[in-house]
């Protein structure tokens, strides 16, 4: 016990003392000790709550509670990262190769080994075990064994009372209901089963046959409720790669794609690029072409969809669907392509334009009655009725997200200050009264993405239950949680300045867990009744250094007026008889983040806030805003409004200041550089410092021209170069790189195709080349970021800490940076 109390001692030491050396073993040690949670599972029926440690080196710990009581750990389970509740007050875990069934009241488990796949019957407290020599076995409450079958291929299940087998008797495969008293075979077949799907309703089993000769897939329906077995007409078997099914109104219909890949061609000696390409994407992924069909089930009559259109997506109508081309509109102007939207009638045979040039923001209601899209031009939601081909313009430019009510009378929109209802018949719209100036949103509602791949959505909420808002204020970074039902608001969690990290709730919103935690508040459990200003901390992350952080909010105004925040962290054990160096981190917004918990972590981008807080440094993050004189420049502007907001904050050494950000930050890190003489020393990490040229490049992450991430994306610039090359030349760092009054450390991963590394390639050559210190550090394995935990991250956050050191603490002996800054060094 001595040993550890003086190691520790030790260690705080070297962690708190300025003048001591960073050294990696210790760095980890000292990280390793902290933890937050994570992936909250709460079972109203038992009262029961779990929930995961999440560590530095792994995250697969998870611990169960009671949701009434304060620190009663029920159990705690290691390595099994998946945890479900039954019925009868037991948890089922399993992962890594091993499952457990817990009993938590009698305090007995039953574990079991070489497991390969594992789930639960919830309703009929049943749990199932795939084992890896392909024995399916499944289990009672009291884990007396039900069945037992071998050679199981896979199984589905829909985690309440249906379980389905593909399993092989010789050449045979077969598929089965299995049951806790019986095995009822369903079909039977010689050729290979590559897919079993069991869509929400649970109305049918979808089997995938493939042909082991011609490999063309076939499929086939399964009734689950009477054993019908249904080959569809007219759909002849495919050859493609894969196939997906997506039901229609409950299992009515079912909209089938079939998907055929191509691979982009490979040229030894020859590419052809054309300028007329609007799918240049093609060249790197390839291709996919798609055969589509909409069979409905109760007259077992197909539509195929014909190929005048690329592109068909469901909107759960039996009748129709939505058709478009994607690259009909695309001029590679914008992030996303504009559509051109047309309804297809199967009935008919009929295409009928209904939007035109709209985005991504598509939704529908779950019977396909109504669309709603987006016009990009004017901001205004277009809302469309099918059945008398009718559109209705929603006249209001703040309106986000729109909800179908399920009896589709009313539509809900979330906002940035209220939630607003829209009374279709009626045509009229109004606030709900939730809010004022706060931004609304709605957490239970029903969202599925029904387009994976354009974002089309149907979203709905049920007028039969509560629902639950979340309202925030952004002034004082406050949310506040309440129910609407029945137009009536009721207050479900009060205003709280903590950030609720996760929320779990029974059906009615009665009862509620949350996790929540703050900027000096380590992640705690709590459990409350709605409404309640009363609740019950279950459970708590122990953190005292993070209790006794120091927050304050820097409120500046760039110089066009626009009012910013920026976030000052103190450092831990702060003296205000002291002087304390600074690192300024960037990026955009950051003032969104100020309850936020940080612990000590090998951050992906080698940034992080805590351990330059134990470390002896402030930490400022400031707001910045981009003003259509670039992005560059609108980032210099801020950062010195914020700075000068901290002029008379005299515990801050104005002379050891430190500036960093990731990405878009490394991008601003960069141009500030160029253009400041406030900081001390800077770290660029995957940062642009030539838009120009990045202008005119391919972006291989996107799969598409790189301009538009400059004209109508996150840069925000708002026009092509040649409408103003100089807004893009005074933007760019690369063009003032001689500039530069302080050392620069770069990093870029080699295999970024975000920010490739031959930008900072190209910021390192102009500063080496004006003879100015800098260092690059390539990491050669890594992408845009150096990934959480990893050895790449382990070392930048070391080399971070190690730069900021030298250069605003006036440590020494650091031989890596020595050997740049003392030009003589060997």
């Amino acid at each position: 016990m001595k040993k550890i109390l003086i190691f520790l001692l030790i260690l705080l030491n070297i962690i708190g003392n300025g003048q001591s050396k960073v050294t990696y073993d210790t760095l980890q040690q000292w990280i390793s000790r902290y933890h937050t949670i994570n992936n909250l599972t709460y079972s109203p029926d038992t009262n029961f709550v779990a929930m995961r440690k999440i560590y530095s080196t792994n995250s697969d710990t998870a611990v169960v509670l009671e949701a009434n009581r304060t620190n009663n750990q029920l159990a705690t389970i290691l390595k099994m990262p998946n945890n479900m509740f039954l019925k009868n007050s037991s948890l089922f875990s399993y992962g890594n190769g091993i499952a457990q069934h817990s009993n938590l009241h009698k305090k007995s488990t039953v574990k079991y080994e070489n497991v390969r796949f594992a789930d639960i019957l919830f309703e009929l407290n049943q749990y199932l075990i795939m084992d890896k020599s392909g024995t399916l076995k499944l289990y009672g409450s009291a884990n007396e064994l039900l069945q037992s079958v071998a050679n199981s291929q896979m199984f589905t299940t829909d985690k309440k009372n249906l379980l389905f087998l593909n399993f092989k008797e010789g050449t045979i495969n077969k598929v089965a209901r299995i049951d806790s008293d019986k095995k009822v075979i369903l079909f039977e077949t010689q050729k290979e089963i590559t897919q079993m799907l069991l869509p929400p309703s649970g109305k049918d089993l979808i089997l995938c046959i493939t042909d082991p000769k011609t490999r063309k897939l076939q499929l086939v329906f399964i009734d689950t409720q009477y054993g019908k077995l249904t080959i569809l007409s007219g759909i002849e078997p495919q050859k493609a790669d894969f196939v997906e099914v997506s039901s229609v109104k409950d299992g009515k219909a079912y909209f089938i794609t079939f998907a055929s890949r191509r691979k982009p061609s490979k040229e030894n000696f020859l590419d052809i690029w054309y300028g007329r390409d609007n799918n240049l994407g093609a060249k790197q992924a390839g291709s996919t072409d798609y055969l589509y069909y909409l069979w409905s089930k109760d007259t077992n009559r197909t539509y195929q969809l014909p190929n005048t259109y690329p592109i068909y997506s469901n909107i759960d109508s039996e009748r129709y669907v939505l058709a478009f081309n994607p690259l009909e509109e695309f001029k590679n102007l914008t992030l996303h392509p504009f559509l051109n939207l047309k309804l297809y009638d199967t009935l008919r045979g009929t295409f009928t334009e209904i939007f035109h040039q709209v985005t991504k923001d598509i939704v529908h209601s779950s019977d396909g009655r109504f669309i709603i899209a987006l016009n990009p031009k004017d901001q205004k939601w277009d809302l469309y009725e099918v059945e008398i081909d009718r559109h209705i313009i929603i006249d209001n430019q703040s309106l986000q997200n729109p909800t179908f009510s399920e009896d589709f009378k009313n539509i809900l929109f979330e906002s940035s200050n209220d939630v607003y209802i829209f009374d279709i018949k009626s045509q009229t719209l109004f606030p709900a009264g939730i809010s004022k100036e706060q931004e609304a949103r709605i957490l239970n509602a029903e969202r599925r993405t029904t387009n994976p791949v354009f974002g089309f959505k149907m979203n709905m909420f049920s007028s039969k239950r509560p629902l639950l808002i979340r309202t925030v204020n952004k002034i004082s970074n406050s949310s506040t949680y309440s129910s609407f039902y029945k137009a009536k608001i009721k207050t479900v969690i009060p205003t709280t300045k903590n950030r609720i990290k996760d929320i779990k709730y029974d059906q009615d919103l009665k009862n509620l867990v949350t996790i929540e935690e703050n900027y000096n508040m380590a992640p705690k459990i709590f459990s409350s009744k709605a409404g309640s200003k009363k609740k019950i901390e279950i459970f708590t992350t122990k953190d005292k250094t993070g209790q006794t952080l120091k927050q304050e909010i820097i409120q500046y105004k760039n110089s066009l007026g626009i009012p910013l925040k920026g976030v000052l962290y103190y450092p831990t054990g702060y003296d205000q008889s002291k002087k304390y160096p600074m690192v300024v981190y960037i990026y955009q917004i950051k003032s969104t983040l100020s309850n936020f918990y940080s612990l000590p972590a090998n951050e992906p981008t080698g940034v992080n806030r805590r351990t330059l807080l134990e470390h002896g440094y402030f930490v400022y993050e400031p707001d910045i805003v981009f003003d259509g004189g670039g992005p560059g420049l609108a980032a210099l502007d801020c950062i010195n409004s914020a700075l000068d907001a901290l002029s008379t904050y005299t515990a801050i050494n104005k002379n050891k200041i430190g500036l960093t950000g990731h990405s878009l930050g490394g991008y601003e890190t960069n141009f500030i550089a160029t253009h400041s003489d406030r900081f001390a020393a800077f770290i660029a990490g995957a940062g642009y410092s030539d838009i120009t040229s990045r202008y005119f490049s391919y972006d291989y992450h996107e799969q598409k021209p790189n301009h538009t991430r400059f004209e109508t994306g996150q840069y925000e610039m708002n026009k092509p170069f040649s409408e103003d090359k100089q807004l893009y030349l005074k933007n760019s760092p690369i063009n003032y790189v001689e500039m530069v009054k302080a050392p620069v450390l770069i990093w870029n991963g080699v295999k970024d195709d975000i920010v490739p590394a031959e930008q900072a390639m190209e910021f390192f050559m102009g500063l080496k080349r004006n003879n100015l210190p800098t260092i690059a550090l390539f990491y050669q394995q890594r992408e845009h970021d150096l990934g959480w935990n990893t050895k790449e991250s382990m070392d930048m956050n070391r080399r971070s800490l190690e730069w900021w050191d030298y250069f605003l603490k006036n440590k020494t002996n650091i031989p890596w940076i020595e050997k740049e800054i003392k030009r003589d060094a060997t």
